[in-house]
């Protein structure tokens, strides 16, 4: 059995192999063979630590997700005074969906999503905390009738956030670069009939 620290160093270092060829080849190329070499360990060592492809993929998605946590952790954990919604917003739009990397490698293993429970779980988690952050800054500022009212205001600037990141990639953009922060601020409009 491996010392925990050399196991999570060969983790990292064949993460870091695989993140680079998705992002250069996407996952459809993908092969054990090619990522060991890429991660430049024997196959065998590859397999040990980080099993088939399909484990691959899964740790490959954990690491997307720790990646997401830890941007929203970083901005909450960070300001000295409460965020406020623009603040929330920006990390949303700009720092989560608006990562081209991460972007990228969401596009390549969203199918594997439905494919495994615990991946759901953590994307809803992920998605809920999203939310939930935005719900409550609503919350401080007043905006919204109630807590219902705000978590579908900060569903639709989530998924409309969400859908213009997969938009991107056909190159199908508003004229206006700023329309979905824009359609956004209406969102949280404080006296917005819903």
């Amino acid at each position: 059995m491996a010392r925990p620290k050399m196991e999570e160093e060969r983790k990292a270092q064949i993460l870091d192999a695989l993140e680079t060829m998705v992002l250069r080849d996407g996952l459809a190329q993908l092969t054990l063979a090619k990522v060991a070499q890429e991660a430049k360990l024997p196959r065998s060592l590859l397999r040990y630590f980080a099993g088939n492809k399909t484990d691959l993929i899964l740790l490959l998605f954990e690491r997307m997700i720790e990646r997401g946590e830890a941007k929203i952790e970083g901005l909450t954990t960070s300001q000295q005074d409460e965020l406020s919604v623009e603040q929330v917003l920006d990390l949303v739009l700009d720092e989560l969906l608006g990562d081209e990397n991460l972007s990228v490698m969401v596009d390549e293993l969203w199918p594997y999503a439905a494919l495994d429970r615990r991946i759901q779980e953590r994307l809803r988690g992920l998605y809920q905390r999203l939310c939930q952050e935005l719900v409550d800054r609503m919350s401080s500022e007043l905006i919204g009738a109630d807590d219902d009212d705000r978590f579908r205001r900060a569903y639709g600037i989530v998924a409309m956030g969400f859908g213009a990141t997969f938009f991107s990639d056909i190159s199908f953009v508003p004229r206006d670069p700023d329309t979905i922060r824009n359609v956004a601020r209406e969102l949280l409009r404080p006296n917005l009939s819903t």
